[in-house]
């Protein structure tokens, strides 16, 4: 493990992008979550060339993935961050660490993602709520009539993200993937994401379906409850 990540990113920064003017650390390397396996995720943001692009390259043993933006392709992103209701890149820089900042750019950019992190997703419409209701009662009973092992092992695995993605978006949250999918739910119950896991190694350990039914409808009461008969979701006439 990196004895000290932030010395390590500033240096890489340095000697592929001298031109940056603001670059992050972000991830888990540099905070008490760091792993052997953790990468360096490094934001640089600079004008003019090269291009936007990420990249994932190994520099003398430690893997690095690399984010590289414009000051103008940053704020593209990010906007798909915040339409897209997850934000790995937003998070990277408001809570990353700055390792270059020409003239304070750094920390004016953390102040906007930040600002963009606290002002949450767009409220969802009635429509995309009642879709997340409807996919998650239709998976559910897809898990309760299935025969299959390996198709519930999947459903199972499916309808956790499916009912985490539905109680955040009830609520108007950020979702993720990934670890930070657990970390996102427990902002709105400290208990579920456990709950969740245990419920889904039940099915696919024991082949026991009935904790994961109880929990994903549990989610379901607390979001206006299952969605079956009478749904109904206007569709778009092209060119009109």
């Amino acid at each position: 493990m990196l004895d000290d990540p932030v010395e390590v990113a500033t240096r890489l920064v340095g000697e592929r992008f001298p031109q940056a003017h603001a670059a992050f650390l972000g991830g888990s390397a540099p905070t008490a979550r760091r792993t052997p396996w953790s990468d360096l995720d490094i934001v640089v943001v600079m004008d003019g060339e090269p291009a936007s692009f990420r990249e994932t390259l190994r520099h003398s043993g430690q893997l690095v993935e690399w984010f590289v933006y414009t000051p103008a392709s940053l704020r593209h992103y990010w906007r798909q961050n915040v339409s897209g209701r997850r934000t790995p890149l937003l998070r990277m820089v408001a809570e990353g660490i700055p390792l270059i900042s020409v003239d304070g750019v750094a920390e004016t950019y953390q102040t906007e993602a930040a600002a963009l992190l606290a002002a949450g997703p767009p409220v969802p419409g009635a429509d995309q709520l009642a879709v997340q209701r409807y996919l998650v009662t239709d998976l559910l009973d897809d898990l309760r009539g299935g025969s299959d092992p390996v198709e519930i092992s999947f459903l199972a695995a499916t309808l956790v993200l499916a009912a985490s993605d539905l109680l955040l978006l009830s609520g108007n949250r950020w979702s993720a993937r990934g670890k930070w999918l657990p970390r996102r739910l427990a902002e709105v119950d400290p208990d579920l994401p456990a709950q969740l896991a245990e419920a889904q190694r039940a099915v696919i350990a024991d082949g026991d379906r009935e904790p994961l039914v109880a929990v994903v409808l549990a989610v379901l009461d607390r979001t206006g409850g299952p969605l079956q008969e009478g749904f109904r979701l206007a569709g778009v006439e092209p060119g009109r």
